[in-house]
């Protein structure tokens, strides 16, 4: 990933944790990412929705011992979620993935049909302290992640896997790169799969290894709702597949809670 570093990021952190929201945008950024300003409406708009959470859930109230500390940290965090935001959506559209106005209000549209209407859709975010504006926000944001983590996962799995054509260790290279924490330690060794195991972990999954002869790679990763699977059978039969895997993580349905460490 290109790297955008504001020059001036600790003072508007230290800027943001130090005001107070305003009701009415202000012109003044509170921070600048390459040449993309966030506005401060934008910074409102996400802290508003975290405090409602957060007090809602039970948390700290305004006025109560604890208060202050707990919103200087928050603004913290909501700053450097907004700073990662453009980040990523900065290289979205210099990769040519970035999501449309189109695409975030087909999204929308589903939201809304699923909520029963728009007002029912208004009244939900409302009571969550969030509003079409910043849905539209969190729904941009989802799309550039997933799509940029998603390339650079496929790019780490094509990389991987040439490593293994040119003559690497499959168990040494599982051990220093899988995602798949049940086989990592074991060099991607998955052992002996029947086929209620294999189809247990998805149709493209167990389609490449039915496909795969004893003893051969696949030909290219295959994506299944985990991510991109490298795997090799060693040995097939009528008692089931030996298998060994890499998996690079990219799952799907995606949320940044899922996110993985090296992204």
């Amino acid at each position: 990933m290109r790297r955008f570093l504001p020059a001036a990021l600790l003072a508007a952190l230290l800027a943001a944790c130090g005001s107070t929201p305003s009701p009415t945008p202000s012109p003044q950024p509170v921070a600048r990412v390459g040449n993309q300003s966030i506005p401060r409406s934008l910074f409102d708009l996400r802290l508003a929705s975290a405090l409602t959470a957060i007090q809602q859930g039970g948390g700290p109230q305004k006025g109560s011992s604890g208060y202050d500390a707990m919103l200087t940290k928050l603004r913290a965090s909501v700053l450097k979620s907004l700073i990662i935001d453009s980040v990523i959506g900065q290289e979205a559209t210099f990769r040519h993935i970035a999501a449309t106005d189109a695409e975030v209000q087909t999204q929308v549209d589903a939201d809304t049909r699923n909520a029963g209407g728009i007002d029912a859709l208004k009244k939900q975010l409302s009571e969550a302290g969030g509003s079409l504006e910043q849905l539209r926000d969190e729904i941009r944001s989802r799309i550039n992640e997933q799509r940029l983590e998603d390339q650079f996962a496929k790019q780490r799995a094509d990389a991987v896997l040439q490593r293994l054509v040119a003559g690497e260790d499959f168990a040494t290279l599982a051990k220093q790169v899988s995602d798949d924490d049940s086989t990592r330690d074991k060099g991607g060794d998955m052992g002996l799969l029947g086929d209620t195991q294999l189809d247990q972990d998805g149709k493209p999954f167990a389609d490449a290894v039915r496909a795969l002869p004893a003893g051969k790679l696949v030909a290219a990763p295959v994506r299944d709702q985990a991510g991109y699977e490298i795997v090799r059978v060693d040995a097939a039969g009528a008692s089931g597949h030996a298998v060994h895997r890499i998996l690079v993580a990219a799952p799907q349905t995606y949320t940044v809670l899922l996110r993985c460490a090296r992204f």
